[in-house]
């Protein structure tokens, strides 16, 4: 699950531009790591984090999935790839999607950011 979540936060990390809106695409990053970590640090049990190779803290949590995506370096010409364009709207909406996560979604074995978040899967489209 640790690995489904990473590569769904950099999904999330990959977007925002203040110029409509939205966020830089490092603020994005940042926003939906603190955010998905607070989310599973919430719902989850301590037992259910150590099953699952979640750190021990919040903090750290957030620390690792910022660093595994690198959302220091997260900029306007680098958050999408290939012919997608990002979409700094779409991009604050997703944080503002998965900051509201249930507890129910994300002990859903299916969980996907994508379909529970919808807005995240927009965030780098063409």
């Amino acid at each position: 699950m640790l690995r489904s979540i990473t590569f769904m936060v950099c999904l999330l990390g990959l977007a925002g531009c203040p110029d409509d809106g939205g966020v830089s695409p490092r603020k994005a990053c940042e926003d939906t790591s603190a955010a998905l970590c607070e989310r599973i640090y919430t719902c989850l049990t301590p037992e259910e984090l150590a099953a699952k190779s979640f750190p021990a803290s919040e903090s750290a949590c957030i620390t690792n999935l910022e660093a595994g995506e690198g959302c220091s370096a997260k900029t306007t010409q680098n958050a999408c790839t290939g012919n997608e364009k990002y979409h700094p709207s779409e991009a604050a909406t997703c944080s503002d999607q998965v900051t509201g996560l249930t507890c129910g979604q994300l002990r859903d074995p299916l969980f996907s950011v994508n379909v529970d978040a919808p807005a995240c899967a927009k965030v780098c489209s063409i």
